[in-house]
């Protein structure tokens, strides 16, 4: 098996406040993100990374919040269309962590093994008062679900890895793909929202351990470093914009 292409599937917009975005900082200007998830191509199987808003969500988000942007192109099952797939076709499913934004279309790939950190699934059923809000049961509570729990970093397939990235969350994940070429790419998740939290290694502002949340960025780095990678962050407008567009891919 071989990494063959990396593609950016838009699944939407939504606003966040700054002082969600940014450790520390306390502005309630809300910026427009985008919801993001990634489909990584090898020669013997396919992989998802993040699965974006559940279509459920998506009627509340546009009532509710002005910057809200959300097409029917938008709905990840017709971005797997535009590149001949189907949810079916999906072999794995990495789920950075268990938020709403990312594990939204979960139940849509029952024949898909859905791989996640064991200390994001306990805490995602279980989760303090003060994280409550961004978990939601009925997109992970799937009791048909094929789930592959994993504890720490994990080799999914040659030139596929998971990175183990607490801080944002309890068991926070991001991957590491190597292109042919365009070379490694670290596809961060949440660990870094934006090109500033790399830049100026700032944690982002809804966090579970700011500390972690540090460590996982520095993590990050030095790997990009060590490998000549590149590091894709999953929120920044900026980044999102200049960016290879589904169906255009990464090689």
């Amino acid at each position: 098996m071989a990494v063959q292409e990396l593609y950016a599937l838009q699944n939407g917009f939504m606003s966040a406040q700054r002082s969600l975005l940014f450790y520390g900082e306390f502005s309630g200007d809300r910026v427009q993100i985008p919801i993001t998830c990634w489909l990584v191509k090898t020669t013997d199987g396919t992989i998802l990374f993040d699965t974006g808003l559940s279509p459920r969500a998506v009627p509340g988000l546009m009532r509710n919040d002005p910057l809200a942007r959300f097409t029917e192109e938008d709905l990840l099952v017709h971005r797997l269309d535009v590149l001949g797939l189907q949810a079916g076709d999906v072999d794995l499913v990495v789920i950075s962590h268990l938020h709403y934004d990312h594990a939204g279309g979960a139940e849509f790939f029952a024949k898909s093994e859905l791989v996640v950190q064991q200390d994001e699934y306990s805490y995602a059923h279980h989760p303090a008062a003060f994280f409550a809000p961004f978990y939601y049961r009925k997109n992970f509570d799937l009791p048909e679900a094929r789930w592959r729990l994993l504890d720490g970093d994990t080799e999914l397939a040659p030139g596929v890895s998971v990175l183990r990235t607490d801080g944002h969350t309890p068991g926070h994940q991001s991957l590491l793909v190597e292109l042919p070429q365009t070379g490694p790419v670290i596809l961060a998740g949440d660990a870094c929202y934006w090109q500033e939290h790399i830049d100026g290694e700032r944690p982002p502002g809804v966090v579970w351990n700011p500390t972690l949340a540090m460590h996982a960025i520095k993590r990050l780095k030095t790997l990009a470093r060590l490998t000549g990678g590149r590091i894709f962050p999953s929120h920044d407008p900026e980044f999102w914009r200049t960016i290879k567009q589904s169906p255009d891919a990464f090689r």
